[in-house]
């Protein structure tokens, strides 16, 4: 299944294609070449004509971020999403044991690739800043298409898939958070090392207050508890624990139950 064939089918026919692709022996570079390094390209490239050709105002006024530094951005919007993408995946499948599913890095990976598709179709409308709020809609049918695929790749029961969604949503929000970061310093090429299934993982990022650094710490028995990652600047850190996303998910189950039982 081409390129164009493979997004049409997870947008228009998503509960399909889950089932088609849950089935299919791929592998990481497959996943990315050429789907997600062409899909990709989108929002980093209509971001760029949107702030750097047609510029943001009103009113009269408009303003341009300039050529160079519009290209420096658009490279680091690029790599990141690439890089996001895989954590977001490595995340999901670290959290699947809490939510009764199976840690599977692959098919995680499968569910965040291609969920991603019409987050990354919509990007089109940041070519032209008054219509990319619109781009949002791509974000939350992505999270749908999150939903529907989680129970088929990731194989925990349907009754938990809204807290397992929820809090797969926290983590993309906190993927899209360091995305923006990373863009708005203009690093064209940030990364110091692609994130692995084992061992520490760092993101490094050199910038005019100093060094920035991403750390992950995923662990080596599969439990989402041990896992955590910590964002370091000059300033002091900041550190996201799993065990925090699987107590927020207790209560979200919880709260679920609670209402099923009023009914």
């Amino acid at each position: 299944m081409n390129l164009v064939e493979r997004a049409k089918s997870i947008i228009l026919k998503p509960t399909e294609s889950w089932v088609a692709i849950e089935q299919e022996t791929t592998d990481l570079q497959k996943l990315y070449v050429p789907y997600m390094v062409v899909l990709a390209v989108i929002p980093a490239l209509a971001g760029f004509v949107g702030m750097s050709i047609f510029g943001v105002g009103g009113f009269g006024f408009s303003v341009r971020i300039p050529v160079i530094t519009g290209l420096g951005l658009m490279v680091s919007q690029y790599i990141m999403t690439l890089v996001m993408v895989f954590v977001w995946g490595w995340l999901i499948s670290m959290l699947a044991g809490s939510f009764g599913g199976q840690p599977n890095l692959m098919n995680a990976l499968k569910l965040t690739v291609y969920a991603s598709t019409p987050a990354m179709v919509a990007g089109i409308f940041h070519a032209i800043p008054g219509l990319s709020m619109l781009a949002i809609l791509g974000g939350l049918y992505s999270l749908y298409l999150v939903y529907l695929g989680l129970p088929i790749l990731m194989k925990n029961p349907q009754d938990k898939s809204i807290a397992y969604m929820a809090v797969a949503a926290l983590v993309g929000i906190v993927c899209s958070v360091l995305v923006s970061f990373a863009s708005s310093i203009f690093m064209p090429s940030p990364m110091s090392r692609m994130p692995g299934m084992t061992g520490s993982t760092d993101l490094k990022f050199n910038t005019p207050q100093g060094e920035v650094q991403i750390s992950g710490n995923p662990s080596a028995t599969g439990s989402a508890g041990d896992a955590s990652m910590t964002i370091k600047t000059a300033d002091g850190e900041v550190k996201i624990d799993m065990k925090n996303m699987e107590e927020l998910a207790k209560r979200l189950e919880a709260m679920g139950a609670e209402k099923e039982a009023k009914k």
